[in-house]
């Protein structure tokens, strides 16, 4: 099937998108940019950068603006896909129902198939998988023992341990499906060139905090 990669530049969207493509055809991506930060349904930090991360995977992209309010944004989206010609579109849901339902809604609006390779997987395991095969830093967290020494931290073997450290203390998700930190992917097999970050700015906001990529190089990778 040729599909359409629905992607945030986080670690759960690119690693469901890796999977369906060992199986479908990867037409184009499609980022979704809300207005509000405290959209229900899509990831809002460091958005900027999907247009590098469609550059280092070689793919067009749709950028698809919507209001980020409940249930709005979701009509909005099923609009505007209206126009594109694919058979199938992935999502990188792990966890959540409520997102998941309303993807279904969309794909049956479009009449298109709905991907979810990620879908109940364990945190774990897509964490290990994470840190074996990808490059991927924590740009934002929002939950009870990540503070602010987890911004930029790459997801590694260390940082998994320390996660779930904090998970049987505190009980966040491990994978943060809840909104508990957000990701960045800089490399993963399906770049043809990745993302080596230069500059950031860190915000801390008391209990939670972000950071903003202010300046990136792609850098070139092995030819195999």
């Amino acid at each position: 099937m040729r599909f359409a990669a629905l992607i945030s530049g986080g670690k759960d969207s690119m690693l469901a998108t890796h999977f369906a493509a060992q199986e479908h055809k990867l037409c184009m991506l499609i980022g979704v940019v809300p207005k509000r930060e405290d959209s229900y349904m899509f990831h809002t930090f460091n958005l900027h950068m999907l247009d590098a991360i469609a550059e280092c995977m070689d793919k067009p992209i749709l950028k698809v603006y919507v209001s980020g309010e409940e249930e709005k944004e979701v009509d909005e989206l099923a609009e505007k896909l209206s126009c594109i010609d694919v058979d199938a579109i992935c999502i990188g849901g792990l966890e959540s129902e409520y997102q998941k339902k309303r993807f279904e809604k969309i794909c049956k609006r479009l009449g298109v198939k709905m991907l979810a390779p990620i879908w109940k997987m364990d945190p774990e395991e897509e964490l290990r998988i994470i840190a074996r095969d990808f490059e991927v830093i924590i740009v934002s967290v929002s939950a009870m023992g990540l503070d602010g020494s987890f911004l930029g931290r790459r997801i590694d073997e260390e940082c998994i341990e320390d996660l779930k450290k904090i998970n049987k203390k505190y009980g966040i998700h491990l994978a943060g499906e809840g909104g508990e930190y957000e990701t960045l992917v800089l490399d993963a097999p399906l770049y043809k060139k990745k993302i080596k970050v230069v500059e950031m700015e860190k915000v801390w906001k008391g209990n939670w905090g972000f950071i903003t990529i202010k300046g990136f190089d792609f850098v070139n990778k092995p030819i195999f």
